[in-house]
C-alpha cells in the first residue's frame, strides 16, 4: 500500500450553501455532507439538504395542531366540570338525607320519651288525683299530660299536671307541613319541618291488641296500652332530573306504663 494514502488531511465535514427559501423568523437549514474516503487518499462527498418537513418539526406548532389541541382539551375540561358538577350533586343529597334523618329521629325520640312518661303522678290524691294521661288522642294530634314537679322549676311534685311542662301537646300542620309541640295552653311551635300530608300518623291500641278508632273518646283514651308513632320527612331531590323527594321515615312503638287515672 502506497504510504502516501496514509497522509492527514484536514477535512470540513459541514459548509453553508446558499439559504433556503424561508419563512420569516427561521434559520436557513445547513447543509449536512457525507464524507468518505478511497484507497488512493482522495477524499469525495455527497451534500444532502435538510428537507423542509424536518425544518417544520423543530420550528414549533402549525395553526391547525393548535386548534386541534385545544379542542381536545375542551372536550377534557368540559367532562371534568361535568364530574364535579354531579359529585356536588351527590354530596348535597347526602347532606339532606342526613339532615332528614336527624329530624325524623328527633320527632320519635322526643315523643316516644314523653308518652312513656303519660299518666306520671309520684303524689297521690289532692285536688287533681285521677288526671286523664292523654287529654286528646287523635291520627294527627296527641295532648300528653303527667307530674314531675310543683308550680316552679325544682320544686317537688304536686300531684297535679298545673305546670306548664306537665302538660306537651305534638299536632300536624297541613299548611306548614311541620310537626309542631306546644307546652301547657301556649300555641304550637314548628318542632321539625318538610313533613308530608300523611308523615305525622299515632296509631292506638288496647291491652288485647285491638286497634281504636281516632278520634278517641276518654273512655277509649283510658284504654289505650300502645302507642305506633310514625313520623317521615321528606325533600326535593337537589338534582332537577331526578323527580323522587328524598324521604327518611322511622316508626316507634310506645308502652304506656302508667295507669289511666
Amino acid at each position: 500500500m502506497n504510504r502516501q494514502c496514509l497522509k492527514a488531511a484536514t477535512l470540513t465535514l459541514w459548509k453553508r450553501e446558499t439559504p433556503l427559501n424561508v419563512g420569516a423568523g427561521l434559520k436557513p437549514a445547513p447543509t449536512i455532507a457525507t464524507v468518505g474516503y478511497r484507497l488512493d487518499g482522495n477524499v469525495w462527498s455527497e451534500p444532502q439538504k435538510t428537507s423542509g418537513r424536518e425544518l417544520s418539526a423543530s420550528s414549533g406548532l402549525t395553526a391547525v395542531e393548535a386548534v386541534v389541541a385545544m379542542g381536545i382539551a375542551g372536550v377534557l375540561y368540559a367532562a371534568l366540570y361535568g364530574f364535579y358538577g354531579m359529585h356536588l350533586r351527590v354530596l348535597k343529597a347526602q347532606e339532606i338525607q342526613i339532615s332528614l334523618q336527624e329530624s325524623s329521629r328527633l320527632a320519635v325520640d322526643f315523643l316516644t320519651r314523653e308518652l312513656h312518661l303519660a299518666g306520671a303522678r309520684p303524689v297521690r290524691g289532692g285536688p287533681c288525683d285521677g288526671f286523664e294521661r292523654l287529654a286528646a288522642a287523635e291520627e294527627q294530634r296527641v295532648t300528653i299530660q303527667y307530674d314531675f314537679r310543683g308550680n316552679s322549676t325544682g320544686s317537688a311534685a304536686d300531684g297535679c299536671p298545673d305546670d306548664p311542662g306537665e302538660r306537651v301537646t305534638y299536632v300536624y300542620d297541613g299548611r306548614d307541613r311541620a310537626l309542631k309541640r306546644a307546652t301547657g295552653s301556649g300555641t304550637p311551635q314548628p318542632f321539625i319541618d318538610d313533613v308530608p300530608a300523611e308523615g305525622f300518623l299515632l296509631r292506638y291500641f288496647d291491652r288485647d291488641g285491638n286497634e281504636l278508632e281516632s278520634p278517641l273518646n276518654s273512655q277509649a283514651r283510658a284504654a289505650v296500652r300502645t302507642v305506633t308513632v310514625t313520623v317521615q320527612v321528606s325533600a326535593p331531590h337537589p338534582d332537577p332530573r331526578v323527580a323522587t323527594p328524598i324521604a327518611s321515615e322511622l316508626s316507634s312503638t310506645v308502652f304506656l306504663p302508667n295507669p289511666a287515672r
